[in-house]
């Protein structure tokens, strides 16, 4: 397992991967965006790196072609390929002024704290202490400006967000839960509106085309979706960039009952339910962490009658050293998770719990749902912004 990082420095409070261009929250509230394409083509200007930079930080998707496999197949192709990701691991490249040019322009938004970063169908959006706040881009112009002002979305101070299926989740402690169903107006009856659930929420997750609400971090809620079809006009417009084939258009509570689960499944003798420190799921896995050091996976199958999930297989490993605060998934098949710990970033592969950040961070993001930087993760610490790819050479 290669784990391979270019540097931002600088003072951010988060950044995110997206068409091509880092976009990075500064301390003062401005946003600074980086050209990707630029950041490896200059980068590639060296011939010893060959492709590598393209491969492992713009586009991940040429890892799974033939073409690069071909590259790979005999052992000079591949000898030259590692030699290449030994170089940009030994030179600590940064990515500062000297390198390349940035865009940057302010968010002039009424915050003194930003707590989420998202964007999705080419939309902005900005958790804050004052509430949620979005932008609409113009991705096409050479300085990816705002069309607009930024739009108030909630007056709730909004720590996290998910979106997905058309359909915005901000989670907002004591506020509760809100979701823009149909946000973009993509469904064939319009059903564009607000839905706000009381409940506690620290943050919220997808569970295929279902919500998870965590009102703490260890006892998860699920809100069964209803959806409908895009309308077909928009089924391949840019108005529907991500290409959802389905917009989720109401949330309804289930019987769901974490604690049943575990008991349900004979595993209440494997997990003690008393010793769980942290719940995470994505669409296809439960990850639970202990108090004493236990990891367990999970796997999740849908229950199509009833809409909530079974457990089809469990995994136990031993040996982290600390609390568990955030699990964040990679794109990539088998390439792992990243767990942040009270002082450390670990990524778990092949059952190992590897290192790759041996500090605090300001915040982690993964593009799991993306298709070119599946692979990669970006960590926004007190100095710098690091963007790490995960390259696993055995696979």
């Amino acid at each position: 397992m290669r784990v391979v990082s270019l540097r931002f420095p600088g003072n951010f409070e988060d950044a995110f991967l997206y068409m091509g261009r880092l976009i990075a929250i500064t301390e003062n509230h401005s946003v600074r965006i980086y050209d990707m394409k630029n950041v490896v083509s200059k980068l590639q200007e060296d011939e010893i790196l060959l492709d590598v930079p393209t491969l492992l930080f713009f586009r991940n998707d040429l890892i799974d072609q033939e073409e690069f496999r071909d590259q790979l197949h005999d052992e000079s192709g591949k000898a030259a390929f590692l030699k290449a990701i030994d170089k940009i691991e030994s030179k600590s490249i940064q990515i500062d002024a000297d390198f390349i040019e940035t865009v940057e322009w302010d968010l002039k938004i009424k915050a003194d704290i930003l707590l989420d970063l998202n964007i999705y169908n080419r939309r902005l959006y900005i958790g804050t202490n004052t509430g949620l706040y979005h932008f609409d881009i113009d991705w096409e112009s050479e300085n990816t400006i705002p069309i607009n002002e930024a739009q108030k979305r909630l007056e709730a101070k909004c720590i996290h967000t998910t979106a997905k299926f058309g359909t915005v989740n901000a989670s907002c402690g004591s506020e509760g839960l809100f979701s823009f169903l149909d946000d973009f107006n993509l469904g064939r009856n319009n059903n564009r509106k607000e839905k706000h659930i009381p409940e506690y929420s620290l943050r919220n997750a997808w569970l295929n085309f279902d919500v998870v609400n965590y009102p703490t971090t260890t006892s998860p809620t699920l809100f069964s979706s209803i959806q409908t079809k895009p309308r077909q006009e928009l089924i391949e417009s840019q108005k529907n960039f991500e290409k959802e084939s389905l917009i989720v258009t109401d949330l309804e509570q289930s019987e769901f009952d974490f604690n049943n689960l575990v008991v349900n499944s004979n595993l209440n003798n494997k997990i003690d339910l008393k010793n769980i420190q942290f719940v995470y799921n994505s669409s296809k896995s439960l990850f639970i962490s202990t108090y004493d050091g236990s990891f367990f996976t999970l796997g999740l199958q849908d229950n199509s009658s009833s809409s909530i999930p079974r457990i089809s297989y469990y995994n136990k490993y031993m040996g982290l050293g600390s609390l568990v605060a955030s699990i964040h998934t990679l794109g990539v098949k088998k390439a792992g998770i990243i767990l942040e710990m009270d002082e450390q970033v670990l990524l778990f592969a092949h059952g190992k719990f590897i290192p790759i950040f041996n500090s605090e961070v300001i915040s982690i993001r993964t593009f799991a749902g993306s298709k070119h930087y599946k692979n990669i993760v970006s960590l926004t610490t007190p100095n710098e912004i690091l963007l790490i790819a995960i390259f696993d050479e055995e696979a």
